[in-house]
């Protein structure tokens, strides 16, 4: 039985890769599904610090991505076509841009999926839907902290941990962090929940990617000073990470 890594660019998955690098965790394969959204310090941390880890152990490292209507792109020019946002209650961009492009790799192939849930996270263990997972870290009772842990004592930074850059999921902590430090990215956000309203201008008041309301009021809100401290992340863990 093949043994993939379904990595996720975050914390979790970068603690399972050190546990590959220390020959605590076999795999033969790691696959990591790209929505074209992530954060510019994730894929930084992936080309500088993963990618050369798993080369050194020679375990092969792919991307794939959503074959949605291939000539739209990546996960934003999917909502900007359709002059759309994320929606927490959908979740195409989970399904379309992670869980297919996943499905559609593996083929039917007998596959055991490793999968970075964290002790703190058992309970989303639970309502896995892949045919043969593996959970590392709950067996080996790591939690977060234990992954940090893990990561420093290997030398290496901790990462941010991963989540699209317009994922509704986001708190607003992780709203103002990506304001202040790119703001180019937070003005993206904003354009496209702009072009989903001129769509439906009676959602404009009530409706928005700030967990389902507008996020067009932080344009002049939050300062950095109010949200210095405190971690951002997809806290649901929806998308993985």
């Amino acid at each position: 039985m093949k043994r993939i890594l379904s990595f996720g660019g975050g914390l979790q998955t970068t603690a399972l890769a050190i546990l590959v690098a220390q020959g605590k965790l076999q795999v033969d394969e790691v696959v990591f599904a790209d929505t074209g959204c992530e954060k510019p310090e994730t894929y930084w941390y992936m080309e500088n610090y993963i990618k050369p880890l798993f080369e050194e152990v020679r375990i092969p490292f792919t991307i794939v991505k959503s074959e949605v209507k291939k000539e739209v792109g990546g996960l934003y020019q999917y909502y900007w076509q359709r002059r759309d946002i994320p929606s927490i209650i959908r979740r195409e961009c989970t399904d379309h841009f992670k869980i297919r492009p996943m499905n559609k790799y593996n083929g039917k192939d007998d596959i055991c999926l490793i999968i970075g849930f964290s002790l703190d996270e058992a309970h989303r263990a639970e309502h896995n839907r892949h045919k043969n997972p593996e959970f590392p870290l709950i067996e080996k009772q790591l939690d977060a902290k234990a992954c940090r842990c893990l990561i420093s004592d290997y030398g290496l930074p901790v990462p941010l941990k991963s989540s699209c850059y317009i994922c509704q999921f986001q708190p607003v902590i992780e709203w103002n962090w990506l304001k202040n430090n790119h703001p180019e990215l937070f003005q993206k956000a904003l354009d496209l929940e702009n072009r989903y309203h001129e769509r439906k201008p009676e959602m404009r008041d009530n409706s928005g990617l700030l967990r389902g309301t507008p996020l067009w009021r932080m344009r002049e809100g939050l300062q950095p000073e109010m949200f210095q401290s405190g971690e951002y992340s997809c806290w649901s863990g929806h998308c993985g990470h």
